[in-house]
């Protein structure tokens, strides 16, 4: 019998030495980056990992995806010092990296219960892990996701996100934008007033 995987012992973190697979410019401050660790990831949905890169100290960063063979993803924002930087300046498809995971005992557990998520910007990095596991094995229980950025650029996830409201009627996707957008076509303020 398989342990269920809220109640399965959990991994220890580890080191792999992993390879950078693809860089991807979603907006003018932010990157997803797929790095393969070698093996299946032992990692649950929302939890995250380290990344370091030579003479720079370890810095966390949330997994954006549930459980799925050795890809990892990540959402970076380039704060434009430190090891963001050296990640914009540096890393690219077949770059070596360092990563060490899985941490944080904040995660998805196995549930058919509703699902509330709330995020802000690159926040909905564990989040978008969590609604793939969730929607992976409670297809028809409801969820709901509010996502608050700056401005439209920073919604890089809404295509995937709409794309979701159609495949699972249960799912309510709010984008919410802190600055007026030029169009109608997205909300405006914040998550916690939207939720009323």
């Amino acid at each position: 019998m398989t342990a269920r995987p809220d109640t399965a012992e959990m991994a220890a973190p580890r080191i792999y030495d992993a390879t950078v697979v693809s860089v991807a410019d979603i907006a003018d401050d932010t990157r997803i980056i797929h790095a393969d660790i070698g093996t299946a990831s032992p990692h649950r949905a929302g939890q995250y990992a380290h990344l370091s890169a030579a003479g720079f100290d370890p810095r966390p960063y949330s997994i954006a995806n549930a459980p799925d063979g050795g890809v990892l993803e990540f959402h970076i924002k380039n704060t434009g010092r430190g090891l963001t930087a050296h990640i914009f300046d540096n890393w690219h498809a077949g770059s070596k990296i360092s990563v060490e995971a899985p941490f944080g005992d904040h995660f998805w557990r196995a549930s058919t219960r509703p699902l509330l998520a709330l995020a802000g910007g690159v926040g909905i990095a564990p989040l978008k892990a969590i609604l793939e596991a969730h929607f992976a094995h409670a297809q028809h229980s409801p969820a709901y996701l509010y996502w608050g950025v700056r401005d439209a650029q920073h919604l890089y996830l809404d295509g995937a996100f709409r794309d979701l409201q159609k495949k699972y009627p249960e799912f309510r996707y709010v984008p919410l934008l802190g600055e007026p957008a030029a169009d109608a076509a997205h909300r405006t303020g914040y998550i916690a007033p939207a939720l009323v």
